[in-house]
């Protein structure tokens, strides 16, 4: 399909500032993200979607981001856009017809936010349309171009509050999640496998499986990055110090706080504090000079990311 530029399911490590020549959606399988659209931060969780247009420069505010999984399609618009437009055009080979064209631009233009959770239909989307990219068989390129436009549509249904999570959750998925919901606070807590199985009244094994479905992760992965993300937060807008943040969030000592975060993020606690103290005016103003990535480039990147 002509049209796209890349695609693929990828272990994205680390995401520079830039801009693409065309319109990027991502589905996060996997992981926490901290990107950055126009100067303006945004967390991608497990479940979520992903997209910006051409004119938008993004990327993260981090060194290096923890594991993660996604799903990506970067595909041309009619022309480069590389200025902001409060309307554009898809290729025609897309088959939107004007006024289809019309509403799918002006709500995607106008969106203030570029992560949404994905409803069950975009998760099973985006998934299956990198499936027909990379598949040989002869109708690969219009069946292609159906999910595409599938995607399209649900994704102006997702900003626009249409499209909505349906699916009723089991005794065990919503105590689990009602864990999910009470970790950010309680991170400090001393959690093992079994008091968090304890706290929802279920199995190891059944916390195990039911968390993996319910975020991409296990549990103690998924407390991990509960910590880390809290970290971060600590250590960009507060001056206290990294060994009390250490055991604010969790850690018995500064060691291992200092290496476990060195893992997840690619530099130390104070390399951090430093690094995010340098997204100043002065840095957001250089995002705005950035030019676009070429599509050669955008190619090696993804192959140099994908996984299986």
């Amino acid at each position: 399909m002509k049209e796209i530029i890349s695609h693929g399911r990828l272990r994205c490590t680390e995401l520079a500032p830039h801009k693409n020549q065309g319109m990027e959606i991502t589905y996060v399988e996997k992981g926490m993200l901290e990107w950055m659209v126009e100067g303006v931060p945004e967390k991608v969780e497990a479940g979520s979607l992903f997209f910006t247009l051409p004119w938008q420069v993004h990327g993260s505010v981090n060194l290096r981001e923890p594991n993660n999984i996604i799903w990506h399609v970067l595909f041309r618009l009619e022309k480069d856009y590389p200025t902001p437009q409060s309307s554009f055009r898809f290729p025609k080979t897309f088959g939107f017809n004007k006024d289809e064209m019309q509403v799918l631009s002006n709500v995607l233009s106008a969106s203030k936010r570029h992560s949404f959770v994905a409803t069950p239909a975009l998760r099973s989307l985006l998934p299956a349309l990198v499936g027909e990219l990379q598949s040989t068989h002869e109708l690969r390129e219009a069946q292609s171009k159906t999910l595409l436009r599938a995607i399209l549509v649900e994704l102006k249904r997702i900003i626009t509050g249409e499209g909505v999570d349906t699916g009723k959750h089991t005794l065990s998925e919503q105590r689990i999640l009602d864990l999910i919901a009470y970790l950010p606070s309680s991170c400090e807590q001393q959690w093992t496998l079994a008091k968090m199985a304890a706290h929802c009244g279920i199995q190891r094994t059944q916390l195990a499986k039911v968390f993996q479905k319910l975020t991409g992760n296990t549990p103690t992965e998924y407390l991990i990055h509960i910590r880390i993300e809290r970290a971060k937060t600590l250590l960009r807008e507060t001056d206290i110090k990294i060994i009390d943040i250490a055991f604010k969030c969790g850690y018995g000592s500064s060691q291992y706080f200092a290496n476990t975060f060195r893992q997840a993020i690619g530099a130390t606690p104070s390399e951090y504090r430093k690094h995010f103290n340098g997204l100043s005016a002065v840095e957001s103003k250089n995002w705005k000079n950035i030019q676009f990535r070429s599509e050669a480039e955008e190619q090696r990147r993804v192959q140099t990311f994908r996984t299986r």
